[in-house]
């Protein structure tokens, strides 16, 4: 089973996810011009995150032993971190952020195509997709240190147990064993 901390972040992405499926989704609808590649991405971007990370949390949290090997999460978490930055940064390159009232500025890009709408909408998915990148860099940590902690394919133990806890147990065991063996010469 995953870590609380790690639900209670799948679920808030989950929240950023769909609104910038949605958002994106809108950019894509009101295009008047042939699709852009950059919108394209982002649309990719999303979904892609939604399906590895909230929808795959699902099993992982009931059948730890197949689905939540630290090795999946961590290659999931960096995927998904190097997408949502990589869709951001592509999204926010393509509009050049500016002042979505300024009209030179609309009718130029290719990406807001002379409407304030899609300006705002690009500009916010934009927010909304470095929100993600920030949640997926503390996912990324925090199954970085649960990968070395556990090895690749031991899921997190329910106990919360870490490497500091089991070097603690293993310190102690061999403490109890060294006492024995004074006792024993004695």
């Amino acid at each position: 089973m995953l870590s609380r901390t790690a639900n209670v972040l799948r679920i808030i992405n989950f929240c950023f996810l769909v609104i910038i499926t949605g958002m994106i989704g809108k950019l894509i609808e009101s295009e008047k011009r042939p699709h852009s590649p950059r919108v394209n991405y982002c649309m990719f971007a999303a979904p892609f995150a939604l399906v590895t990370d909230s929808f795959y949390a699902i099993p992982a949290n009931f059948w730890p032993s197949p689905f939540a090997w630290p090795i999946l999460l961590w290659s999931f978490d960096f995927l998904n971190f190097t997408f949502t930055f990589t869709a951001g940064t592509v999204l926010s390159v393509g509009i050049r952020t500016h002042s979505c009232l300024n009209k030179h500025y609309l009718f130029s890009n290719k990406i807001t195509q002379g409407s304030t709408e899609r300006c705002r909408l690009a500009q916010a998915s934009i927010a909304f997709y470095y929100f993600s990148f920030f949640i997926y860099l503390v996912q990324l940590v925090k199954s970085s240190l649960l990968m070395w902690e556990n090895g690749l394919f031991k899921p997190e133990e329910r106990g919360g147990a870490s490497f500091r806890n089991s070097r603690r147990r293993l310190a102690t065991q061999q403490n109890s064993a060294m006492r024995r063996r004074a006792f024993q010469q004695i």
